[in-house]
């Protein structure tokens, strides 16, 4: 009788309790994660129990908040902060809760940052949308540079990186897992060639947070976007912002939040000599919070709590771990029956988000169609059309929870239409 193999990774220990957790898996074969995650009964029984709460009466005014008032006075608020600084290694008052990247990327770049003709950004023919559509009317506005590196195969060369930065260059802007491509940068040496020359590293990490582990630390990124329902397997609406101490005390932005003006003993609301203006001479707190916008709703808070607190049990190099093996059977099964893989093939250039190609653009439409009705009794298979810079077409996510039967279910479908 042989000797049973003992694994190291909790996640495959418990695969089957954890895919429990998001019940459409019952109903779809879902490689879809980096679209929109669907929901896990973990943070829909927290959000249910915010209404609970609420319905049962638990709002309170000042000056005690109850379980749910506002979020932002709420204990949950803090505690998401704290759990999420520990999920990328940062300090507590170095991250404030956010939701979409994109929201984020309007406060920094309009309202953190100052800007004159002459300045450059340097980002990629990779970046998503959100960021580039923001800087193109900073060009308008500002005549700052634009400067675009393009990808060479689906990925970006450090060295095009260093040719490009100099020392006009202001900010540089990754998304740290390219969204259309799969291809991950070394943060590290991004920051190394960006410091060098004077200029902030500004990180969407959408399409990472919750595959990889994060270390922020080690990295050296100066700000960090990210939102919690794609790969962080949280709930609409939440999400967090990480900005670097020394950045703190640095930018005064023009954005106010009186929720979050530095007065001794908090928010004078019920003091019998409270004044509109008087009361609130005071700067903002010194922590990230001085950059929050509120826009985190109280039950997106309460799932996104359950989230972080569902990660922290699972554990995120387990998850990385999963995600990366997974991935690269994924890439040996597509290669096998002749499909283009278009992310790098360099496992540390990737991890999970793979794209690739039939090689005939109408073939990789009809497959991404049948996906959705692949035919009698059988599970719909949930994965993406994306295409950027040349590179594409369709794209898997493979993430902690899908198993090496979920790729052999696609990649036979796949092998079928070739």
């Amino acid at each position: 009788m042989g000797a049973s193999v003992i694994s190291t990774n909790y996640i495959d220990d418990h695969i089957e309790q954890i895919r429990a957790e998001f019940k459409l898996l019952d109903h779809w074969v879902y490689l879809n994660a980096g679209d929109l995650m669907i929901p896990g009964n973990y943070w829909l029984q927290a959000a249910r129990d915010f209404y609970d709460f609420q319905e049962a009466g638990r709002l309170e005014d000042i000056p005690t908040a109850d379980i749910a008032t506002h979020p932002f006075l709420m204990t949950a608020w803090d505690e998401c902060i704290e759990r999420a600084a520990r999920l990328i290694n940062a300090d507590k008052d170095e991250v404030t809760n956010a939701y979409r990247p994109c929201i984020t990327a309007n406060l920094i770049l309009y309202d953190m940052l100052d800007w004159s003709a002459g300045d450059n950004v340097v980002f990629t023919d990779l970046s998503y949308p959100s960021f580039p559509y923001i800087l193109s009317d900073l060009r308008e506005r500002y005549g700052i540079e634009l400067r675009i590196i393009k990808n060479v195969d689906g990925e970006i060369r450090m060295e095009d990186l260093e040719a490009t930065v100099d020392e006009q260059t202001k900010l540089v802007v990754i998304d740290r897992t390219a969204a259309f491509s799969g291809f991950t940068f070394d943060v590290k040496e991004v920051c190394r060639i960006a410091h060098a020359e004077g200029a902030l590293v500004l990180d969407d990490a959408m399409q990472s947070v919750g595959a990889i582990d994060v270390d922020v630390k080690d990295d050296g990124v100066d700000m960090l976007v990210t939102g919690s329902y794609k790969w962080q397997c949280g709930p609409e609406g939440a999400g967090f912002f990480y900005i670097r101490r020394e950045l703190i005390d640095r930018i005064n932005p023009r954005f106010r939040n009186y929720i979050w003006a530095d007065i001794p003993g908090g928010i004078p609301f019920g003091d019998p000599d409270h004044d509109n203006m008087a009361s609130w001479q005071h700067p903002p707190v010194n922590t990230a919070n001085k950059f929050s916008q509120d826009v985190v709703i109280g039950p997106s808070l309460f799932g996104w709590n359950a989230t972080l607190k569902f990660y922290e049990r699972i554990g995120i190099a387990n998850v990385e771990e999963r995600v990366r093996r997974l991935g690269t059977y994924a890439v040996e099964r597509l290669q096998e029956i002749g499909c283009q893989v278009t992310t790098p093939l360099d496992p540390a250039k990737r991890h999970g988000l793979i794209t690739y190609t039939t090689g005939d653009y109408d073939k990789d439409k009809a497959f991404f169609q049948r996906c959705a009705a692949p035919g009698r009794c059988q599970k719909p298979i949930k994965i993406s059309m994306r295409r950027l810079g040349n590179i594409g077409n369709l794209r898997v996510c493979t993430h902690f929870f899908n198993t090496e039967e979920d790729i052999d279910y696609l990649v036979d479908l796949q092998k079928q239409m070739l």
